[in-house]
């Protein structure tokens, strides 16, 4: 399939709902980011003007998301400046990571805004003529006016229209824009931190260096330790390090909440085999406080071979520890950043076989026979079985890395929770089970990401409808106290028995032939759950007989966690 016909069928698909728009502007950048032979300049140029049309119409948020996606990635000269003139928030997205050649960057350098050739001046793998040519617009750039712009956009999202440019003519990216002229800035606005500034500089002038904080120097001397465990997983013994934070953290079961260890080192407890570089968080502010990553290996009594516990050591994670954080706390062994470059590889040539399909389902190129609709009806479903699921993977690899933009907005929690739940009755009810939905009258809403939620219901309650058969899944919705909203979903009979170590392995899954199954697997699926939960201040509970999602009502969600 040609690159051409892929980026014509989808500008001729129509958009006109909401959620359509946003689709057309993933698949767009999509393919105007693949360096593909054969391409049409023409259609490239459509595609952008496209783009153009489409960018009021599309958060803020998901444009930041998936310019995000191109971070490392090398993509064409017009896209870099197309996506650069969009807010601050998005442009520095995609400009703190995007690669282009040394020519390329020379000759895209005049068509970006000051804030966008602010966030180059950070980075230090453009070469020195790229570093020259931005020294050459200090003199335009670095005004108060545009640190103020830039500062403000980055706050608030607000789009600023001076930093939206024309892109009629995407060919001629060499031409030099005009120069705004600077605003006076207003009397006072500022001065506080001018003052600081300049008394700052004032002290290291004088040789007066400002004092170490306490936290921080403890924290750059305490960087190893050595520990033992017992049988159960439970530190027990530590050396170069205070015992007190450290003695009673285990590494047999992964983290509830923000502090403890991942899934990777549970993992390896139950098959009695090494690690490396797993994730340790302890809380407080102790020498010991703060993320570690453990390294650790089994030990077995020389005498009977009888497992004895663990022996490691644990470090202060590295730059490039924190830059590209492992996956294998969702057991896919990749880095984030390569796991997202996978995901985006991925996301467009599904897209293209969903929309080829579902035009063929409609028949909007000509009389397709019954046979060929019910079949590309079946295509167009998986494709978004599968497109589902990269975007687990996806959310996984944001979330790791805490790169994961969660809005802030009011919910109606019961009513998304009664649509999934009608959107699952027809596929139990098929296997001789029901699904009882009982939503407690007058609940407040919740606070939160809209996408976020829905994921952690939607992945729930399918999860568990998957697994039911010949019996009654009970789903109940009711406010605790204080200000909590609760989930209380029903562990079918094939969980029974399963703990929480094993439930919650990212490796663990149950065989189900439900359409709606999580192609990624229940433990998955459940881990994401608690991942998301705990970014929404809430918390993923497993109990005896349910799962227990709890979620802060609208009134405390604003004492939540962002990102991760």
């Amino acid at each position: 399939m040609r690159f051409d016909d892929m980026l014509a069928t989808v500008l001729a698909r129509p958009a006109e709902r909401p959620v359509d728009r946003v689709a057309q502007w993933r698949q767009l950048l999509d393919l105007l980011a693949q360096h593909r032979p054969g391409s049409d300049p023409g259609l490239a140029r459509e595609a952008l003007a496209r783009l153009q049309a489409l960018r009021p119409d599309v958060p803020v948020a998901i444009r930041r998301e998936i310019a995000s996606a191109f971070a490392g990635r090398a993509i064409p000269a017009p896209l870099v400046v197309f996506l650069a003139a969009d807010v601050p928030v998005v442009a520095s997205a995609m400009l703190s990571h995007v690669q282009l050649p040394e020519g390329d960057w020379l000759t895209v350098l005049p068509r970006l805004s000051p804030t966008g050739r602010g966030v180059l001046r950070h980075r230090r793998d453009l070469g020195i003529r790229v570093e020259r040519a931005l020294a050459g617009f200090g003199a335009t750039d670095l005004t108060l006016d545009g640190i103020r712009g830039s500062a403000a956009g980055e706050q608030t999202g607000v789009e600023d229209r001076r930093n939206v440019l024309p892109i009629a003519n995407t060919e001629e990216i060499a031409e030099p824009l005009a120069v705004p002229p600077v605003q006076a800035l207003e009397h006072g606005a500022g001065e506080g931190q001018i003052r600081a500034i300049i008394n700052r500089i004032a002290g290291f002038r004088m040789g007066e260096l400002p004092p170490i904080a306490t936290a921080d120097e403890r924290y750059a001397l305490a960087s190893s330790f050595r520990f033992e465990t017992g049988a159960d997983g439970i530190i027990r013994w530590v050396e170069g390090m205070p015992r007190g934070p450290l003695i009673g953290e285990t590494i047999a079961t992964p983290a509830s909440g923000t502090f403890g260890v991942d899934a990777q080192a549970p993992g390896a407890f139950r098959r009695r085999s090494p690690f490396r570089d797993a994730r340790l968080m302890i809380p407080g502010d102790s020498e010991a406080a703060g993320e570690w990553r453990i390294a650790g290996v089994p030990v077995f009594a020389p005498e009977t071979g009888r497992f004895q516990g663990y022996r490691g050591t644990a470090r202060r994670p590295r730059p490039e520890d924190v830059a590209e954080a492992s996956l294998d706390l969702y057991g896919l062994g990749l880095e984030a950043d390569s796991l997202r470059q996978l995901v985006h590889e991925l996301r467009t040539p599904l897209n293209a076989i969903g929309g080829f399909a579902e035009m063929i389902r409609r028949q909007m190129r000509g009389p397709v026979s019954t046979v060929y609709r019910e079949r590309a009806q079946m295509i167009a479903e998986q494709a978004g079985r599968l497109l589902a699921a990269v975007d687990d993977l996806d959310v996984a690899a944001r979330l790791e890395t805490q790169r994961l933009d969660l809005q802030r907005v009011d919910v109606d929690l019961a009513t998304m929770l009664g649509l999934i739940c009608s959107h699952h009755a027809d596929s139990i009810r098929r296997h001789g089970a029901t699904l009882d939905c009982d939503v407690e009258p007058g609940l407040p809403q919740v606070t939160g990401d809209p996408a976020a939620l829905r994921r952690m219901l939607g992945r729930l309650v399918a999860g568990v409808v998957a697994l039911a058969s010949d019996e009654n899944v009970r789903v109940a919705l009711v406010a605790r106290q204080p200000a909590m909203l609760e989930l209380r979903v029903s562990r079918p009979e094939r969980l029974i028995g399963q703990d929480e170590a094993t439930l919650l392995d990212p490796g663990y899954g149950v065989e189900g032939d439900s359409p709606d199954a999580p192609l990624l697997g229940l433990g998955f699926s459940l881990h994401l759950v608690r991942r998301l939960a705990t970014a929404a201040g809430g918390a993923l509970l497993v109990e005896k007989d349910c799962f227990l999602l709890r979620l802060p009502a609208a009134a405390s969600a604003s004492h939540a966690g962002a990102g991760a």
